[in-house]
């Protein structure tokens, strides 16, 4: 028996087979929540009573011994725009991670305006619509984190009741579409951060970016440095208690962060009152040349903008910080970046001491095999299977007659047999039809006789389309009722 327990606090109890793996747990509570075609963005996160926080990697089995009380946390670990969402339940649960994060300063507001419409939003979708003589007071309370931490003007909560007002009559639906959409538009959106320092009250997240809003000064790399590596074992006070001038009095460590477009290392570097300030340096994926963990060392060589290659060393606080940042980096690039996932990441895993010793005699032996990654699918392939999904849920309905270019004969659509070619052949506008029709000019066969009528413009290479010629593939295209399998 699994405790998975949802961003609300809502607890579901799981039952799995003894010997199953974390993917089957994961896909067992999507399959109550309803999220199963999108359970990609998901992933399961043990949290130990000291310490950080873990992914569980879903490919190797349950160990009870290194999940405290058999207890985990469903949480968002792939964070996508809304509009990528296909299904309202996925939406639903990406609402309740984010007010998590929003309420709990791990998501940092810096205009009080936008924190506001975001306040006045989930008071939307908990209450519905205000009433200006009795608003939901107890819902803006809880949201005090939500914003710059400075003191708050004294309309502060009048602005918040009159946004309230203007979206009456917006759904819950609708409002936490709306909040997702705020907060997609946020810098640190998605990004995942690794202390050089274990975390505490005064070196955490919401200090890092409290203490980027509070001095404004986020300039890429403001002063060369010299050194290579980054020795994560001091901790920097911004103006603690004993020092004159204005601070926010947070005290961090250096940090990594990993997000959907790259990462960026934050270094505090604060040097008294006309001096203070965070560096932060971003480096894209597209940089990356390479990146591996060693022991407590976390290597990564990149290409700078002037062409040269660097490298950088960040010294974690463990050996499995450097893994795990390390394992992050990886995926994300995988999921947001790739195509596809490649198989050097799929099949990159380490063996127990019975694994190395069976596989002296079979190298092709699963015993004690623990695989480094758990990534499955690219951030493309996940919405288009969910979509796939959506589509197959709805009653197939006959094609309407679609007026033709001139030159473009009729042709009714032949049966064809299931022959093997599958998903390659299935036109890219509606993925139900096979592609049947040639682009001319350019040449380009990407839609069925249906859909190519109705684009002005090539969808590859956004050419003008002259005329439509229908062809014949030498494949056959296995067609079922509103399904493409």
């Amino acid at each position: 028996m699994w405790l998975v327990s949802q961003p609300n606090s809502v607890i579901l109890e799981v039952k799995v087979d003894p010997n199953s793996i974390g993917q089957d747990c994961l896909e067992k509570v999507c399959e109550k929540l309803e999220i199963g075609a999108e359970a990609d963005f998901f992933g399961l996160r043990v949290s130990p009573g000291s310490g950080p926080g873990r992914w569980l990697n879903l490919r190797n089995p349950l160990d009870p011994h290194r999940i405290p009380g058999g207890r985990l946390d469903l949480r968002v670990k792939f964070w996508v725009p809304p509009h990528l969402l296909i299904n309202e339940p996925t939406r639903h649960q990406f609402y309740l991670h984010a007010k998590l994060d929003l309420t709990e300063g791990r998501l940092v507001v810096a205009d009080l305006e936008v924190a506001r419409r975001i306040i006045a939003y989930i008071a939307q979708a908990e209450t519905g619509d205000c009433d200006p003589d009795l608003p939901p007071t107890h819902i803006y309370e809880e949201c005090e984190k939500i914003g710059p931490q400075c003191e708050k003007p004294e309309d502060h909560m009048d602005k918040i009741i009159e946004y309230h007002c203007e979206i009456a009559g917006m759904g819950a639906s609708q409002a936490e579409y709306r909040l997702l959409k705020e907060i997609s538009k946020l810098e640190s959106f998605g990004e995942e951060l690794f202390f050089c320092k274990p975390v505490t009250l005064s070196n955490n997240a919401h200090n890092l970016y409290s203490h980027l809003l509070y001095h404004r000064q986020q300039a890429e790399e403001p002063r060369a440095r010299d050194e290579q590596e980054i020795d994560g074992g001091a901790t920097v006070g911004c103006l603690t208690s004993g020092q004159s001038g204005g601070g926010c009095g947070c005290k961090l460590s250096t940090c990594v962060g990993v997000g959907p477009h790259g990462i960026v290392v934050y270094r505090p570097s604060c040097f008294g009152e006309h001096e203070i300030g965070v560096e932060k340096q971003s480096i894209a994926y597209t940089a990356i040349h390479r990146a591996q963990p060693f022991r407590r060392n976390f290597q990564m060589s990149y290409v700078t903008d002037d062409g040269n290659e660097r490298t950088l060393h960040v010294k974690m606080a463990t050996s499995g910080q450097a893994a795990a940042l390390y394992r992050a980096v990886t995926e994300k690039h995988a999921f947001y970046c790739c195509e596809t996932v490649r198989t050097d990441v799929t099949e990159q895993f380490i063996r127990d001491l019975k694994g190395t010793i069976a596989s002296i005699f079979n190298d092709s032996t699963t015993l004690g095999r623990r695989y480094v990654f758990d990534i499955q699918r690219t951030c493309r392939e996940v919405h288009d299977r969910a979509r796939r999904a959506a589509h197959a849920a709805l009653p197939h309905e006959p094609r309407r007659p679609v007026a033709r270019h001139a030159g473009a004969e009729h042709k009714e659509p032949r049966s064809r047999s299931h022959s093997g070619c599958g998903e390659a052949l299935a036109c890219r506008a509606c993925m139900d039809a096979p592609i049947d029709t040639l682009f001319l000019p350019c040449r380009h066969v990407v839609c069925c006789g249906d859909c190519a009528p109705r684009c002005e413009r090539c969808p590859l290479c956004r050419g003008e389309i002259e005329k439509l010629m229908h062809i014949f593939l030498p494949c056959d295209y296995p067609k079922s009722p509103g399904l493409v399998k």
